[in-house]
């Protein structure tokens, strides 16, 4: 039965752009961001269950008695991005043609909205686990995890558990995740300024060259003029994870760059055309992903983050040794590979639960995106996405099927009593 609600406060969470801000005093990752973490724990509380607050770095809902079990989700959102891209406001809830668009409405909103009134339901229906469920939510995911690393500090995590912020069925192998920003050497003064985090497709670039320059290239390349040295080249935003499904504005920029002499021409070659061939890497996980995400400039040096996902069973010190061939880097950011058992009680347990609400006959997959899985012993990423929504994630019109976020909470709701109760 659908509860009205649960889409009330899906949509007043969604409506509040928690992306990360400056920080303050009492909101280390901005206002919006405090904000959302103050909603989602006062609706807990209204609902009569024990909340705990860490200094807003993050948050917690616990019910239940017994060793712990945790739902790890989190309630910051990346940018938006090029607004003229999206078809409605990202921050006003919208439903279209029964899907509801917004920033944060699969990533990760949804997951913290639907395992809390999954939790009401066990609640409501006088069912006291015998497992203590945390229901842990971020404020940090999307840039650097600070709120795993304060919530470390001020209590303990639990060692087993789930994270709804990826793809069901189930996942049972995560890719590793390096952050990496090199130092590239001009070789003429330009100036460069292009995309917004680490983990999104850099959507949108503007660059500004001294007398040696051509707009008859760039217009070739498909770059625009706006006159006398200056260009801006606009792309599609896409995860960092899959950066296929989005078309980067710096490739063409970096294009123009050595072929005018401003960059060397391994630039180009090296981070748009793989001339070390690093994206054929591959094991049963995937193929490793490479997308050069946010370039900046300062008098000497052009600085380029580059967000990589290597195959879950490769060593980390081999992905670092074929990076030091490309040029000189500074990892910015590092999460080891997930790998659980396909056919562990965790997995085979959601596995079984996902297919009996859907009537699919699926098996476990492995993703090249990360989630706070990989902050737990023994953990796996189990849902939000069905399918085809899921490449909206980090994207312009980002949107979930109404009727999926309500078998969301149904599939959480049943795996929860399963394993908790």
């Amino acid at each position: 039965m659908k509860n009205p609600d649960v889409m009330t406060a899906f949509c007043e969470l969604l409506s509040i752009p928690s992306v990360k801000g400056k920080p303050e005093a009492d909101a280390p990752f901005g206002a919006d961001v405090k904000r959302a973490l103050t909603y989602t724990l006062n609706l807990a509380e209204s609902f009569g269950f024990k909340t705990n607050n860490y200094d807003n770095y993050v948050g917690e809902v616990v019910f239940g008695e017994g060793k712990p079990f945790g739902v790890l989700c989190h309630l910051d959102v990346v940018p938006v991005g090029n607004l003229s891209s999206w078809n409605t406001p990202p921050f006003t809830p919208t439903e279209i043609d029964s899907n509801l668009y917004a920033r944060g409405a699969l990533d990760d909103k949804c997951g913290a909205i639907a395992t809390l009134y999954a939790l009401k339901r066990l609640k409501d229906e006088g069912i006291t686990p015998t497992r203590e469920i945390r229901l842990i939510l971020g404020c940090d995911e999307e840039s650097g995890w600070g709120c795993i690393e304060h919530y470390k500090k001020c209590a303990t995590l639990p060692e087993e558990g789930i994270s709804p912020d990826a793809d069901f069925p189930v996942i049972y192998a995560e890719k590793g995740i390096v952050h990496a920003k090199f130092t590239l050497k001009k070789l003429k003064p330009f100036d460069l300024s292009g995309g917004t985090v680490a983990n999104v497709v850099c959507d949108h670039c503007k660059f500004k060259l001294n007398a040696d320059y051509s707009d008859a290239l760039a217009e070739k390349l498909g770059i625009q003029v706006l006159g006398e040295g200056e260009y801006e080249n606009f792309g599609v935003s896409a995860h960092g994870s899959t950066p296929d499904k989005g078309v980067n504005a710096l490739k063409p920029v970096f294009h123009m760059l050595s072929a005018l002499g401003y960059l060397d021409a391994s630039a180009y070659k090296n981070f748009f055309l793989d001339a070390q061939s690093l994206t054929k890497l591959n094991d049963e996980t995937g193929f490793l992903t490479f997308s050069p995400d946010v370039a900046q400039t300062d008098d000497e040096n052009l600085y380029l983050t580059v967000d990589i996902r290597y195959p879950a069973t490769y060593a980390f010190e081999s992905i670092a040794a074929l990076l030091s061939k490309l040029a000189p880097y500074e990892t910015l950011h590092r999460q080891l590979p997930l790998y659980a058992d396909k056919n562990g009680k965790l997995v085979q347990t959601l596995l079984n639960v996902y297919n009996q609400v859907t009537g699919d006959n699926a098996e476990p997959i492995a993703i090249g995106g990360g989630t706070y899985a990989r902050a737990l012993k023994s953990a796996v990423a189990f849902g939000p996405s069905f399918g085809e929504e899921g490449y909206s994630i980090h994207q312009p019109n980002e949107y979930i099927p109404i009727e999926n976020f309500y078998k969301l909470i149904e599939i959480l709701y049943r795996a929860l009593k399963t394993l908790c109760c």
